[in-house]
């Protein structure tokens, strides 16, 4: 059992660090910055949400700003939801990686109505299926988020997510 534990530590430490590097990568975001006209609205939306192989769910908030308006909101949602729902269809529960990498306090005020909403549908659609969420490049004002959004998040789904510190 123990080396079970340690195995299962070493992969999730293995991932947390290929997603840091991924995450410090800007080259696919600048290019999506600079050829945003011509980059389809799902290319978005995988950019945004997408399944790891090891089943895994990663959420790249840099992505979301490219879809940021309140018309967007249901077809990201949906999306997200979708990357949930094949993830389950495998797995018991699912461990969200979230980058909050260029998160400021403006942003949150700003979409309160998606995080509020996205925090309803992740509550009543997949009651005790979250695992785990680990958050990257965590803003300083994570606290002042994390206060936000804890209104709307049960106790046991707050001890959940846990700080990923970059070494």
């Amino acid at each position: 059992m123990m080396n079970s534990t340690i195995n299962e530590s070493n992969n999730l430490d293995n991932i947390q660090r290929q997603l840091i590097n991924h995450f410090l990568k800007d080259e696919q975001l600048k290019n999506t910055k600079k050829n945003i006209i011509t980059i389809s609205f799902n290319d978005l939306l995988n950019n945004l949400c997408f399944q790891l192989k090891n089943n895994d769910i990663v959420l790249d908030y840099r992505y979301f700003k490219f879809l940021s308006c309140p018309e967007n909101y249901e077809a990201v949602i949906q999306h997200i939801i979708s990357v949930i729902q094949n993830v389950l269809k495998t797995q018991e529960a699912f461990i969200f990686h979230v980058n909050m990498s260029s998160t400021t306090l403006l942003h949150i005020e700003k979409y309160f109505g998606f995080i509020k909403q996205m925090s309803e549908v992740l509550k009543t659609m997949f009651p005790e299926k979250l695992k785990v969420c680990y958050i990257y490049n965590a803003p300083y004002i994570f606290s002042n988020l994390f206060a936000v959004i804890s209104a709307f998040i049960d106790k046991r789904t707050q001890q959940k997510i846990k700080l990923v510190k970059d070494e």
